[in-house]
């Protein structure tokens, strides 16, 4: 009995080596396939400010996020209702903050606002909507954001910006060309925030403090 069984056993024991070195073959494989990318270039140039920030320029950058289907997998649309993931192709981070760093190097390094960190403040907040791939009528990149610029009490401004860029036939690599255009839209983007939100502090800078209330006329006798 035991001369039969042992060779049965043998048998299970490579069987159970083949399928597990399978499995951990396409395992490796299943890793080795994912591609990582970054819409941040080294170059990108940031010009510092020339001189300090004019008196009022001031602003805490608040909530940067994006919505709840946006993460680290790149996005791809085939029309206007159907979207989908690229199960190889990764985001090194999640898309608001490549948007976060961007935005805070354009205000505050180049633009020169000072940057708020503590007590009441003009607060800017941005979420991001779209950052993804076009694939028709025309390859293209798209970033849609929502941005509001508020203080403690009044909303000065939100509105609501898109970017399309194209991506470019010349590069052999579809989605390093991808990449790019969504790296020159973020940064399109980013610079209108930083116009607009620069704009809006100056002018609040400027506007006349508003006239004291007048005192209560004293009570008839």
């Amino acid at each position: 009995m035991r001369a039969r069984t042992v060779p049965g056993a043998l048998l299970l024991c490579g069987l159970f080596a083949l399928f597990g070195a399978g499995c951990a073959l396409l395992s490796k494989g299943d890793a080795m396939g994912l591609r990582y990318f970054t819409p941040e270039r080294p170059s990108d140039a940031i010009r510092r400010a020339e001189k300090p920030a004019a008196e009022g320029r001031e602003l805490r950058l608040g909530r940067i996020t994006s919505t709840s289907d946006l993460d680290e997998r790149l996005v791809y649309r085939d029309s206007e209702d159907e979207f989908g993931y690229y199960t190889e192709r990764r985001w090194t981070e999640a898309p608001e903050h490549y948007l976060r760093r961007r935005l805070a190097r354009v205000l505050f390094e180049e633009r020169g606002v000072r940057q708020v960190v503590g007590g009441a403040a003009t607060t800017l907040d941005v979420e991001i909507l779209a950052f993804e791939e076009v694939r028709a009528p025309t390859r293209a990149a798209r970033m849609q954001v929502t941005m509001r610029l508020h203080d403690q009490r009044v909303v000065r401004w939100e509105e609501t910006l898109s970017v399309v860029e194209p991506v470019a036939s010349t590069r052999g690599d579809v989605a390093d060309a991808t990449v790019d255009a969504l790296g020159l839209a973020l940064r399109t983007l980013v610079a209108r925030i930083a116009d607009r939100t620069v704009r809006e502090l100056a002018t609040a800078a400027e506007a006349p403090a508003p006239a004291p209330a007048p005192a209560p006329a004293p009570a008839p006798r």
